[in-house]
């Protein structure tokens, strides 16, 4: 069965690491045959340029929609893929009508989450490019893949329930793995050896919730003053954050990293890895967190309700309630063996459910439903 993956891969983030993880499952499926078509040079298109998956770069900052289009027609014409799996509407609009062109009648597409709201001509856009994807998306893909059940419901709204199957996010236990010692990245961000270290990682943006965080860590530094928090990564409102921080008389404990490529070591430093996010499908860095053993304190919203066995894996909290948020950090720092226990049981919650391989053989076989319509 040959498969042909398209992908913007203009960031590393939940959609890509994702694809990527599932390409190179179905690299070694003895059923699949893949490839993929990557919109942006970047780091998807490198770290699959070291595999044997074959990658065709068309760079969307060098062609328009028309020139991408004809591109894209040229490829699917010359490995002639059975399916076109898609990720994004960008990539939905644009693998859609060029397969119709080469009438290629098995589409499947992945929602990684729900869109954020927009303000002003940029919502006007996302409106245009919505509606374009809503009626290719009814008229010419197979299947939409939810990667949560919450996210599966709000598809319901807009979708045929028949249309729509749950496959959760999963990790590649292999590639998680920390290189440096934690010892040598407390030294870099000035982190005292006595502080535990309360972390987060993903983009600065408003649906995460780190204004709420950052009040929370007030709260948090009350009782244990000893603690640090870092939050791994970029995004439009770093400064903002940096400057709430200051307000909120935490500045001193906080760590904003920016954008790094260390993430498993930064994240193996962490005591709690929390989340703080208003919604969330199944994030990627909270799989890898759990896969280094790392309790998660998180708000009980969207997918991570599914992620999460409470009491077990992690600890709840409910959204936009700093001061709960902080209640749960503070139950782990003050009980140390309940730290290390809900850490062995996220381990062990996302190497039985949220694998690769389980990945890869959920994937595999909702292709062949698709393959048995024909």
């Amino acid at each position: 069965m040959k498969i042909c993956h398209v992908i913007s891969g203009d960031l590393w983030a939940g959609a890509e690491v994702q694809a990527y993880t599932l390409l190179r499952g179905l690299k070694e499926h003895k059923g699949a045959d893949v490839e993929a078509v990557v919109l942006n040079p970047g780091r998807l298109y490198d770290k699959l340029s070291e595999t044997e998956i074959p990658v065709h770069l068309v760079d969307e900052n060098r062609n328009g929609y028309g020139g991408i289009k004809r591109i894209l027609i040229g490829i699917f014409d010359q490995i002639k893929p059975d399916i076109v799996h898609t990720h994004r509407y960008k990539e939905n609009i644009l693998g859609a009508t060029a397969a119709k062109e080469c009438n290629i009648s098995h589409l499947v597409q992945t929602v990684h989450g729900i869109h954020e709201a927009l303000k002003g001509f940029k919502q006007l856009k996302m409106r245009f490019y919505m509606f374009l994807n809503i009626r290719l998306t009814r008229r010419h893909f197979s299947k939409i893949i939810a990667v949560s059940g919450d996210i599966e419901n709000t598809l319901k709204l807009t979708y045929e329930a028949e249309k729509i199957v749950t496959i959760h996010n999963a990790i590649d236990f292999s590639s998680v793995r920390p290189s440096r010692d934690a010892s040598h990245l407390r030294k870099e961000f000035s982190i005292p050896d006595n502080h535990r270290i309360i972390g987060t990682s993903g983009r600065l943006v408003p649906i995460k919730g780190f204004d709420i965080l950052l009040a929370a860590v007030r709260i948090i530094l009350k009782d244990h003053p000893a603690t640090s928090i870092v939050i791994a990564g970029d995004g439009p409102l770093k400064s903002e954050l940096v400057d709430l921080s200051r307000d909120l008389g935490v500045f001193e404990n906080v760590v904003f990293t920016g954008f790094r490529d260390d993430i498993y070591d930064i994240v193996n430093m962490f005591d709690i890895f929390v989340v703080s996010s208003f919604h969330e499908g199944i994030p990627m860095s909270v799989l890898e967190a759990m896969a280094l053993s790392k309790p998660i304190v998180s708000t009980n919203v969207g997918g991570m309700i599914e992620i999460i066995e409470d009491g077990d894996s992690g600890l709840f909290a409910d959204a936009r309630d700093s001061g709960a948020l902080a209640a749960q950090c503070g139950r782990l720092l003050d009980d140390l063996s309940l730290l290390e226990r809900i850490g062995e049981g996220a381990r062990e919650r996302v190497s039985n459910e949220f694998s690769a391989e389980i990945l890869t053989e959920k994937m595999f076989s909702l292709y062949q439903s698709v393959m048995a319509r024909s």
